[in-house]
């Protein structure tokens, strides 16, 4: 009996009958070249998505003007003709495993920067500045609009041609140039393109419309459309209703449901501590008010979410993203065994590093960007014997990636469970993923047949008893404490706080706010802000002017949200200058402050690499390769991934 009949159900959209109800979101994958074109590293990434089963593949952000450069983003285009054969070639591969494909048309807008498109000044609905872009767009005239209708017209024409089985139009999010326009809080127009719902909808219509004559009556035209904005003052939820009926009657095919806009990202790219398939009551709510079939995204990383959702009646068909990028074979083991799916943890690391102009990655998935390599788990190999010390996220897959390969493998951890860092960053609120993740990594190493030794301190001596032909070493990091933090009365690390050692007392001060600070802070005060007697005061003492300033995700904006709501005291641009019993003193605009009746200091200063058995086996002149102090957990797996993948 199938597990999830209502996933693998098919489903007909126009004269497309996808083979289940799996829609691969689209995600910005940064690995088109320069002129928009498609890469071997692109190829693999789809092909490898199309051979996990999974029933239609959304090929995100394909850019319909040449002058619309999406920042940083390289992405693929459709704009000229010379597209069509260069992307017949991923249309014709992804049907060779029955998938269906569509394009994603989008014109940027105020994500097109005069920097990255030879000094043309971004366009827009109005002459407002939208976040997080600092460039003032400008308004199009009417004849412009008309132009861009036609642009998006010919591009799925050309999308048609190049075998794609249908094409998707962005108005989403208060983002791209349909986006903008749908949004009362930027289309401040007093022409037949602004005003009220109908007014502010008539460009995309317009888009809709043409596009069905291009492509003919049958052939699928999906909108990727906001539920809402989710914002005072932007589009109502109301009107994403009425929306999605005018999007109806000019000509689509199918509903791809979201909701939110960038100023509350949580809701557009959710993170950890966002509910799964939170879109849900909205997505039923919405189905009622069309007759076209409708999609809908949002946080359906699990199997159960997505057959929830369809058996409830909320949708047509689960759009999954970033839980396909973390497994590619997410639908295939969704009907043969579920627990066996990598987990994402909605880290948004991937999305993170597409931002920031880096190569595209997943935390759990270090092969995600990289299937052009050879799989690691397939190459020949002579059988080594391997030790792995420290069983964090490093070097678990360390661990996994060569006895996978055929190695025997031994892991040892100095504490008595697996997870390291990774252990810990699960305790602060919305962060439980995390501890299902290490779980994964602790299952498949053991079904990898490595051999795990926990409670096992290693020396020099221990290492000589035995003869390795590979020593591997992820021994991570310590916490570091300031010298001027020793003289507290009470002085602990995060790492204390959080594993149960220490238990601050009511008057706590944390000095450092990055990540690490921020969230024990997090985890040391009450759901609720009820000023009862007894309640804890938690103060955050950063130097910087920022909070946890290297995390630039959504799940950073919640957190913040979350402190502020708790009451948390929260100190930036404040430099400790002495530590006192209960006294804290701290700078900040050139005066001097004083924290008193500080009964507890929580060193959260940064980390120090732990160097101790690396110098050891140095001194003793024994070889080994290290994973080294990592910024992050997707920075530990892939370094381990690819230290693997080159000597081993």
């Amino acid at each position: 009996m199938e597990r999830f009949p209502h996933l693998f159900t098919p489903l007909t959209v126009g004269s497309m009958t996808v083979k289940n109800r799996i829609f691969m979101a689209p995600v910005s994958t940064h690995m088109a070249d320069t002129q928009g074109r498609l890469t071997r590293d692109e190829l693999k990434y789809y092909e490898a998505r199309a051979k996990g089963g999974v029933g239609y593949i959304t090929v995100a952000s394909v850019l319909i003007e040449k002058l619309s450069r999406y920042g940083t983003y390289r992405n693929l285009g459709l704009y000229e003709d010379w597209h069509v054969e260069n992307l017949r070639q991923l249309t014709e591969l992804l049907h060779k495993y029955g998938v269906m494909a569509g394009a994603q048309l989008l014109h940027p807008a105020v994500a097109a920067p005069s920097s990255y498109n030879e000094g043309r000044q971004p366009v827009a609905a109005s002459p407002v500045v939208t976040r997080p872009y600092s460039e003032l767009p400008r308004p199009l005239t009417v004849p412009e609009i008309k132009h861009y209708v036609t642009l998006f017209a010919e591009a799925a024409r050309r999308a048609k041609l190049a075998g794609f089985d249908a094409v998707e139009i962005h108005c989403c999010h208060r983002h791209g140039l349909l986006g903008l326009f749908l949004s009362p809080l930027h289309n401040k127009r007093v022409d037949e393109y602004g005003g009220g719902v109908e007014g502010r909808a008539r460009f995309a219509v317009e888009v809709i419309r043409a596009v069905r004559e291009q492509v003919g009556p049958d052939f699928p035209i999906i909108v990727r459309m906001s539920a809402s904005d989710e914002e005072p003052g932007g589009q109502s939820f109301t009107e994403g209703m009425e929306l999605a009926r005018m999007f109806e009657a000019a000509g689509a095919s199918m509903i791809h449901l979201s909701d939110g806009c960038f100023d509350s990202p949580w809701n557009t790219t959710a993170p950890f501590g966002r509910a799964q398939g939170f879109n849900m009551e909205r997505a039923a709510r919405l189905r009622r008010a069309v007759r076209i079939p409708l999609g809908v995204v949002g946080r359906v990383n699990e199997p159960w979410v997505g057959e929830l959702l369809l058996e409830q009646g909320a949708c047509d068909a689960v759009y999954v993203g970033r839980a396909l990028i973390c497994d590619p074979e997410f639908p295939n083991k969704a009907r043969q065994d579920p627990a066996t799916i990598r987990p994402c943890i909605g880290c948004l690391r991937c999305l993170a590093a597409v931002n920031a102009d880096q190569r595209f990655c997943c935390t759990m998935n270090p092969e995600a960007g990289r299937e052009g390599l050879p799989p690691a788990s397939q190459q020949p190999v002579d059988k080594k014997k391997v030790l792995v010390v420290g069983g964090g996220p490093g070097g678990l897959t360390a661990a996994i990636c060569a006895a996978e390969r055929g190695h025997s493998v031994t892991l040892a951890e100095g504490e008595d469970h697996l997870g390291g860092q990774m252990y810990l960053a699960a305790f602060p609120p919305c962060k439980q993923e995390i501890a299902k993740a290490t779980a994964y990594l602790a299952r498949r190493a053991g079904e990898a047949g490595v051999d795990i030794r926990l409670n096992c301190r290693i020396t020099r001596e221990w290492v000589e008893r035995e003869s390795w032909d590979q020593i591997i070493l992820a021994t991570g990091s310590r916490s570091l404490v300031p010298g001027f933090l020793r003289g507290a009365e009470h002085l602990v690390t995060a790492w204390d706080v959080l594993a149960g050692r220490e238990i601050p007392g009511q008057n706590t001060v944390i000095v450092g706010g990055g990540s690490v600070g921020c969230e024990t802070a997090d985890f040391l005060l009450p759901p609720h802000r009820d000023l009862k007697a007894n309640g804890r005061s938690v103060t955050v003492l950063e130097m910087d002017t920022v909070l946890d300033r290297e995390d630039r995700t959504s799940a950073r904006s919640l957190l913040m949200l979350r402190l502020q709501e708790k009451g948390c005291h929260l100190l930036t641009g404040a430099r400790v200058v002495s530590v006192s019993g209960k006294t804290i003193s701290y700078e900040r605009d050139g005066q001097v402050h004083t924290l008193s009746d500080v009964d507890t200091v929580v060193a959260a200063a940064g980390l120090a690499p732990e160097t101790a058995l690396e110098e050891e086996l140095t001194q003793a002149g024994i070889p080994f390769l290290s994973i080294g102090q990592t910024a992050n957990i997707q920075a530990a797996t892939a370094q381990a991934y690819l230290l693997v993948q080159e000597h081993l």
